[in-house]
């Protein structure tokens, strides 16, 4: 299903409303069905570029049904994390964000030694050994971006109070332009899966 040509509604997969408490259960259910540890449908890359596009959405939504507010859009949870994994802290917020940079600190390609360039050109026979290292370190690292982006979320639209709440959306931000690099490299290790055969037979 192509993402890009739906509305914001259709992303969310509700009609057309003015009910805010629609829109943020409709947007908590996704979360559910792409949080990178129960996701069922689909790899973990394609369930994080649908989540992006939702948050997207929402973030959207809730803006345009609150532009007379001064307060961010969210409701503010109290109670304390008991998610597996979550860092655990008297401030719930600060739980899920530390949580979230745990991921965010290896999300940069040099932590995986991934040469971008090197891993966006064209393969030759005698580099096939080397493209595949850099395809599994590759999709190593892309099992972070959704557990990281999933974290930074939980603080941004629950906790829209907290001292951690701007941050934690630049940090999504930032993972959205890194998710954009990603995709592209991606998309070029299937080109190379196409390329090499072909290639080898000519020797």
């Amino acid at each position: 299903m192509n993402l890009e040509f739906l509305s914001d509604y259709d992303l969310l997969g509700i009609a057309e409303t003015q009910d805010t408490s629609t829109i943020k259960s409709a947007y908590r259910k996704i979360i559910k069905e792409v949080h990178p540890d129960v996701a069922t449908g689909g790899d973990s890359f394609t369930n994080h570029l649908r989540f992006i596009q939702v948050t997207k959405a929402y973030e959207r939504l809730m803006v345009s049904l609150s532009k007379d507010r001064k307060r961010p859009v969210g409701t503010i949870r109290r109670q304390s994390s008991k998610e597996p994994g979550i860092v655990q802290h008297k401030d719930p917020a600060y739980a899920y964000y530390k949580t979230a940079m745990n991921y965010f600190r290896k999300i940069h390609p040099s932590y995986w030694r991934i040469d971008v360039s090197r891993a966006l050109t064209k393969p030759s026979p005698i580099r096939e050994e080397e493209l595949a290292a850099i395809q599994n370190r590759t999709r190593a690292l892309l099992g972070l971006l959704p557990r990281a982006y999933y974290y930074f979320s939980i603080v941004v639209h629950e906790y829209p109070e907290s001292v951690w709440t701007e941050d934690a959306r630049d940090k999504m931000h930032q993972i959205e332009d890194r998710t954009a690099l990603y995709e592209r490299i991606v998309i070029s290790f299937t080109e190379h899966a196409k390329i090499v055969p072909r290639v080898n037979r000519m020797f």
